[in-house]
């Protein structure tokens, strides 16, 4: 009985090491998960927020627009004019490695701010490659392009009605296309721009100047 025992032990011990040796060598077979691949749409608020900042109540930024879809309108603009793909978006991403030891994404504000100035003026010491290199400041100066655009023409409210065949549709008396203006803080305000002239004021600035004209006749 006690051979027996002794012998169900040792089964029980040697079949638990096969298994164990079994499972370490099916984990390392097997194929492992990849992390998942940054969303573009988070590289392209990264990179507003960057060239864009907040600061402070009087200077909102870009991050402030954000739920309004800034960055989404900015991608779609890179994706469909530019034609800028995920992939270099995340190349874009992953080349802010060589400076900081961290993605882009990951990097902190004043950690992405130097990485930018790096690609703006690269340091001779910069461990890159010529090919990410240019390949990063393409992204970032196509990139820059349409988020300042997009930003400072005013967006969200950076369009006027249209018709059904396209044509934009006054919102004023005498023709006067009114872009539309709520309470937020938009790009326009940052620039000081009020946006355009109403009737009033374009009648008001005809007048001056024909007052001009004639004093000058």
């Amino acid at each position: 009985m006690a051979q027996d025992h002794r012998s169900r032990r040792g089964f029980l011990i040697d079949t638990a090491g096969i298994l164990s040796t079994t499972l370490a060598a099916d984990a390392l077979a097997a194929p492992q998960t990849a992390p998942a691949a940054p969303a573009p749409r988070d590289i392209v608020a990264a990179l507003g927020d960057a060239i864009i900042p907040t600061d402070g109540p009087d200077y909102p930024g870009y991050a402030r627009l954000e739920p309004q879809g800034i960055s989404a309108r900015v991608l779609s603009q890179l994706r469909f004019i530019d034609h800028v793909t995920p992939t270099d978006l995340a190349v874009f991403n992953q080349s802010a490695v060589s400076i900081g030891g961290k993605t882009f994404l990951e990097s902190d504000a004043a950690a992405r701010a130097s990485w930018l100035e790096a690609l703006l003026a690269p340091p001779p010491d910069l461990k890159l490659d010529a090919a990410s290199l240019a390949s990063a400041q393409k992204i970032l100066k196509t990139a820059r392009e349409r988020i300042l655009t997009v930003f400072y023409r005013n967006f969200p409210y950076d369009s006027v009605d249209r018709d059904e065949n396209g044509f934009p549709i006054p919102n004023k008396p005498h023709e006067i296309f009114d872009l539309k203006k709520g309470n937020l803080v938009t790009g326009w305000d940052i620039a000081g721009y009020r946006g355009p002239l109403s009737w009033e004021e374009e009648e008001e600035r005809r007048e001056r100047f024909k007052k001009i004209l004639w004093e000058d006749e």
